[in-house]
């Protein structure tokens, strides 16, 4: 994401209310811009075409549908979108970009098999323990492979810093795909719950498609460089685990409470907790702003005091380079502080208004009762997340790696313990495993402020390793 810092600079830099909402509005467009848009096509969908004319069981396994097709292809895409940016950052760095078309391709199969993997059982399971037609299973499995391409395909869109054509994908992609449900339902009177899923999956797949054809016109030299950014995957494993403990942190509470009182089973495939899910999904909402101002204060300011320090060793003296690490950390302190503040403002604010107003449009009892904790455990997820990606700066994989670890175990096992309090304690889990994880993130922190000379500087190896077996001495013998 860094190329969106030079877009921000020109726009901050005249400095006036005009240029400061301009600048929020295009960092929000480029964050959760695309959440936001689907968001908007399935609601309205919903809406124009009377969701709620259908029986409780259709709405259930359509909703079913569309949570596991879009929460699965994100789990797995995440952690290798995680090395492969790695990957896209160095050979721009070193100006080898016939490279980064094969590393696509090579990203785009891994993808294609690991969804595979996961989503043709299942797909086949469906088949034989459930009612549910041939049309609707393959539907929702071509959604879900589209999801998979579209979300990988997004790191390389970030890479050309041509952030308006990911939301001008995204608006076309899901303009049409709303046309196409009410043209199948209205026009060709299709069955609901198919027209909308199918609308879905046209949208989709037309996003992926668009893409796709952009990568390919824009990184125009290949280099047919297969193997190389599979030795990155092996290369920062750590990078690749530290991502997906996160992501698995994120969803992990929800497993959870699958398995509870709570839990439906739709056609006996589907399995969910529709209450606890929508108020983790508020939750989530309340807080995705983190995101938005985390972007702003790191892109305009942040990544210049970084590149400052990094750069230091080369034509600074020692004493210049150690103020160059404390005027880094000492911006970094502000905007965690800065960050912490703004969020717990806006939290607040949305906060009253859930509670307040959501009631009174049919939200029922459970899920306000398990939105508090839950609100207050998702901010810390995002000022959590702060951490890594900060960590993730300074090339700490192993606190990153760390930081997740505990955020999913802790989150896990205090979830299995919560489900045996109240019903305002359901959400526990996500709190103090983000309470944990950013706790160890902050002395992680501290510890690399005391230590970022030898860890940027004396990592490195003058001399290449090579692993042999010792050869065996010759003995002297004299004439």
């Amino acid at each position: 994401m860094a190329g969106i810092g030079f877009e921000l600079k020109r726009i901050y830099k005249k400095r006036n209310l005009r240029s400061m909402l301009q600048g929020i509005g295009y960092s929000t467009i480029v964050t959760v811009g695309p959440t936001v848009m689907t968001i908007l096509a399935v609601i309205l969908s919903y809406r124009l075409l009377g969701i709620s004319r259908e029986s409780y069981a259709n709405r259930e396994l359509l909703s079913s549908m569309i949570l596991y097709t879009f929460i699965f292809p994100f789990m797995i895409t995440t952690p290798i979108n995680t090395v492969w940016s790695r990957y896209i950052a160095d050979k721009i760095f070193t100006e080898q970009f016939e490279d980064i078309l094969s590393s696509y391709y090579v990203g785009l199969v891994c993808v294609a098999v690991l969804g595979a993997l996961l989503g043709v059982p299942f797909l086949v399971h469906s088949f034989f323990v459930s009612d549910i037609s041939i049309r609707f299973l393959f539907t929702g499995y071509c959604l879900y492979m589209s999801l998979l391409i579209v979300f990988f395909t997004m790191t390389y869109l970030s890479a050309t810093k041509d952030y308006k054509i990911i939301t001008l994908y995204f608006f076309l992609g899901l303009f049409f795909g709303v046309l196409t449900g009410l043209f199948l339902v209205l026009g060709l009177n299709d069955n609901l719950i198919d027209g909308i899923l199918t609308g879905l999956m046209v949208g989709f797949f037309l996003i992926a498609v668009l893409q796709f054809t952009y990568v390919r016109r824009y990184f125009r030299v290949h280099s047919k460089n297969y193997k190389e950014c599979i030795h990155y995957l092996m290369q920062y494993k750590l990078l690749f685990f530290s991502s997906f403990f996160y992501v698995l942190g994120l969803y992990i509470h929800n497993f959870v409470f699958w398995t509870t009182r709570m839990s439906v089973l739709v056609k006996n495939t589907f399995l969910s907790a529709p209450a606890y899910d929508m108020a983790s999904y508020l939750a989530m909402m309340t807080n995705i702003s983190t995101m938005v101002i985390f972007i702003v204060v790191v892109e305009t300011d942040f990544h210049d005091r970084y590149q400052l320090y990094s750069e230091a060793v080369l034509r600074l003296t020692l004493k210049e380079i150690r103020k160059a690490k404390d005027d880094m950390f000492r911006l970094l302190g502000n905007q965690i502080a800065y960050i912490v503040e703004v969020q717990a403002i806006i939290t607040c604010l949305v906060f009253l208004i859930v509670e307040i107003f959501f009631p009174v449009i049919g939200f029922s009892g459970e899920i306000i009762q398990m939105y508090p904790v839950m609100a207050v455990g998702y901010f810390m997820i995002f000022i959590m997340y702060c951490n890594i990606i900060y960590l993730y700066y300074f090339s700490d994989h192993k606190g990153a790696f760390f930081t997740a670890l505990f955020f999913l175990l802790v989150t896990f096992f205090v979830s299995l313990g919560a489900r045996y309090l109240p019903i305002q304690f359901y959400g526990i889990g996500t709190f103090l495993g983000a309470l944990f994880g950013w706790t160890y993130s902050f002395f992680r922190l501290r510890y690399m402020e005391r230590n970022l000379d030898f860890h940027i500087y004396g990592n490195g190896k003058l001399l290449t390793e090579h692993r042999e077996e010792m050869p065996t001495p010759v003995s002297y013998q004299k004439e």
